[in-house]
């Protein structure tokens, strides 16, 4: 995403720095799983690349302290401690992210076999599939509620399917001839709990906009 001076955020509306805010944090989402399929096709310098933008990136912190400053003086359909909470999930995403693209460099795993890349690899695109329509209600919220509502509704069926292939993946691992106490284990472990963790977030966040989209549907 390209760099936006304070001068041209200033000029944004809530909305608009809502919608800036959102496709910031996705992206660097979708950076973090395109680094994970790095991992998985054992391209270790993209890999590293991709993990160290995640960490790297704070365009956030720029466009969260100009819409801080501004929500203070707008009169907004959605009240102001709402709006703030929003952008306090998103930032939450962000958070998940770079603790989780910390972890994924302190080791650099070798997979198993062929079966769990695939496995890993469906899980991933689920993944992708969410973070892209939790940002796609996000957008819609200020604007149409009921879309919002229902693009949340897909995200919540989606993490329902993603759910019996990563118990599937752990099953899979447990089930190899494999030290529990090595590395490679505890890491591919956690990369799918942390997997988990992340898409458990955006279905929490997506069940508060739903939530938005009830309390606020009698203005629409």
């Amino acid at each position: 995403m390209k760099e936006i001076t304070e001068k041209e955020l200033k000029k944004l509306n809530i909305d608009e720095l809502t919608h800036l805010f959102v496709d910031n944090i996705n992206e660097q989402n979708l950076k973090l799983i395109e680094g994970i399929e790095f991992l998985v096709e054992e391209k270790f310098e993209d890999f590293t690349k991709n993990l160290n933008y995640v960490i790297e990136t704070n365009t956030e912190v720029q466009i969260k302290k100009v819409f801080e400053a501004k929500i203070f003086k707008s009169k907004l359909m959605f009240s102001k401690a709402d709006r703030l909470k929003l952008f306090s999930k998103i930032n939450d995403i962000k958070n998940i992210g770079e603790f989780f693209a910390n972890k994924m460099l302190l080791y650099k795993v070798v997979f198993p076999d062929n079966e769990f890349k695939s496995q890993l690899v469906r899980v991933l695109k689920s993944l992708k599939s969410i973070s892209n329509g939790l940002t796609d209600a996000v957008k819609a919220i200020g604007s149409n509620l009921s879309n919002a509502h229902n693009i949340c509704e897909e995200v919540k069926e989606e993490r329902r399917k993603m759910r019996k292939n990563e118990w599937d993946l752990l099953n899979r691992l447990y089930n190899y001839d494999m030290d529990y106490l090595s590395r490679t284990f505890l890491y591919l472990k956690e990369l799918i709990e942390d997997i988990m963790m992340l898409a458990d977030h955006i279905k929490s966040f997506s069940e508060y906009i739903q939530f938005l989209a009830t309390k606020y549907l009698i203005f629409e």
